[in-house]
């Protein structure tokens, strides 16, 4: 019999461990090697006086099946906790004041239309040229329509709602929900890329507005979807769900699982160099160990899998080289509710570019979730950075309190001293899916084709969201699977 072949997972984020937890059950040996000193990369969670604080991720979408299937197989389902129903309400700075935004927004919807413009989010004009979406034609298929960021096939996320819906339903309601998940800017984001779902609508209703009033979600999209399938949240289930002590939950659990099955990890072992060697590859580490592999999964950030994959396959690193990515910080801060006055209503509120503000969004972590603060506390998490925002992130981390304190006072009126401060940044942490972006991620892996067993997987590829990285690295440990299996034919 043949050994089990070994494998190399470089990255112990989430798509790296699901990674390795796939090909373990399946048989193969895997090492895991991470720089850090811990498991699950931007997962990460701070546990101190009552206070459950995420560094990144607090929820991972319900309606994207691969996180709920991963909890499962996991056994954890009966860990997850739905966000509080109380007051789900979520809210807009705009003009001066929060506005609310209509629960269950559905963008196009004549209905929320009204809604809209009632909070004054909208005016009559804007409100009326949402609706007048239904008379707006299909954008023909490779249409060059002449407005920036759009090209022969593909739209920008600015182009196609401002089409669309119009400037002003634009800037104030889609830009702030929708370019905040990718702290992008909207102008340069490819709408193929980033939220398929929207092209799908008007490829198969003709509009956002028909889509709305069909009342049902599109059919399954021809091509691959990049960013996964989207349906309703299961019966038990709110649209986004956390667990108890936080998401660090998840990456735990996934790094007791890949213990049992005799998985090695090499943490706090940055890797220095991939190279090519009879049968595979040698994986290098800074502290000069080299570990053997009949394949590789590089589950690094772009821009460190570029520099790995340099020598090896310099098509690759060339294509990702050109993904840009985002600085970001999150800012979490713990208020005595004596201070506060009252606790914050709703969940929390976005910030539309417009208003020229340093805060891109504010979440009230203790009165979305349970448990996230003593009684008598109040949790809120800021959210700076991102692109054209960069430039605050050149403060210290008493600078960003500062800035942030300033701004939910200012925004919020949450005053007083927190109690507990925490500021977790991401240099170059959040990929851009600019206009190009699947073109590029195609070309990454047919490049990747001339060094079989060699794979790459994470974020800056098939979605940014916790349930997309998971299914991006099912795929990735599948390919990889069904190349030793190819590799070890002529043995048998």
């Amino acid at each position: 019999m043949n050994p089990a072949p070994s494998v190399v997972v470089v990255g112990a984020g989430i798509a790296g461990l699901t990674a390795a937890l796939d090909l373990a059950e399946a048989g193969v040996a895997v090492t895991v090697v991470e720089a850090g000193d811990r498991l699950g990369g931007k997962i990460a969670t701070s546990r101190v006086g009552g206070l459950v604080v995420e560094a990144g991720a607090d929820s991972f979408l319900s309606t994207k099946p691969a996180g709920l299937a991963l909890c499962r197989r996991l056994g954890i389902t009966d860990r997850l906790v739905n966000s509080n129903a109380d007051d789900r309400r979520t809210f807009v700075w705009s003009r001066g004041r929060l506005r609310e935004l209509p629960e269950g927004l559905v963008l196009g919807s004549p209905a929320r239309a009204w809604s809209l413009l009632r909070s004054g989010l909208l005016s009559p004009l804007g409100a009326a040229r949402l609706v007048a979406d239904v008379a707006v034609p299909r954008r023909r298929p490779g249409h060059d329509d002449g407005r920036p960021g759009a090209d022969a096939g593909e739209e920008t996320v600015a182009a196609f709602f401002t089409r669309r819906l119009g400037r002003e339903a634009y800037g104030r309601v889609v830009e702030p929900l929708l370019a905040g998940i990718h702290a992008g800017d909207a102008a340069r984001l490819s709408l193929p890329a980033t939220f398929p779902r929207f092209v799908d609508m008007e490829r198969d209703h003709g509009g956002l507005v028909r889509a709305a009033l069909a009342g049902r979600l599109p059919r399954q999209s021809r091509r691959r979807e990049p960013a996964g399938p989207v349906g309703p949240a299961p019966a038990d289930r709110t649209p986004f769900v956390s667990f108890p002590t936080g998401m660090a939950e998840l990456p735990e659990a996934l790094g007791g699982r890949l213990r049992s099955l005799g998985v090695g990890f090499a943490l706090g072992q940055a890797v220095s160099a991939i190279r090519a060697r009879a049968g595979g590859y040698e994986v290098v580490t800074a502290g000069g160990d080299v570990l053997p592999a009949a394949a590789v999964v590089v589950a690094t950030p772009a821009p460190v899998t570029a520099g790995l994959l340099h020598d090896l396959c310099p098509a690759a690193s060339a294509l990702l080289e050109e993904i840009p990515h985002a600085s970001t910080a999150t800012v979490s801060l713990a208020y005595r509710l004596d201070d506060v006055g009252t606790a914050p209503a709703g969940y929390g509120f976005v910030v539309p570019r417009a208003e020229g503000r340093h805060l891109l969004a504010a979440t009230w972590a203790s009165g979305k979730w349970p448990g996230r603060a003593p009684a008598g506390q109040v949790l809120v998490r800021g959210y700076v950075g991102g692109v054209g925002r960069e430039a605050v992130l050149d403060a210290d981390d008493d600078g960003l309190v500062h800035l942030v304190r300033a701004e939910l006072a200012a925004l919020a009126g949450i005053r007083g001293t927190p109690v507990h401060c925490e500021v977790h940044r991401y240099p170059a942490g959040m990929p851009q899916y600019t206009v190009g972006h699947l073109g590029r991620v195609e070309g990454i892996r047919q490049a990747l084709g001339a060094c079989p067993g060699l794979a790459v997987t994470g974020a800056a590829y098939g979605g940014v969201g916790v349930p997309d990285c998971i299914a991006d690295a099912q795929g990735t440990a599948r390919a990889v699977l069904a190349g030793l299996a190819r590799r070890d034919e002529p043995a048998r």
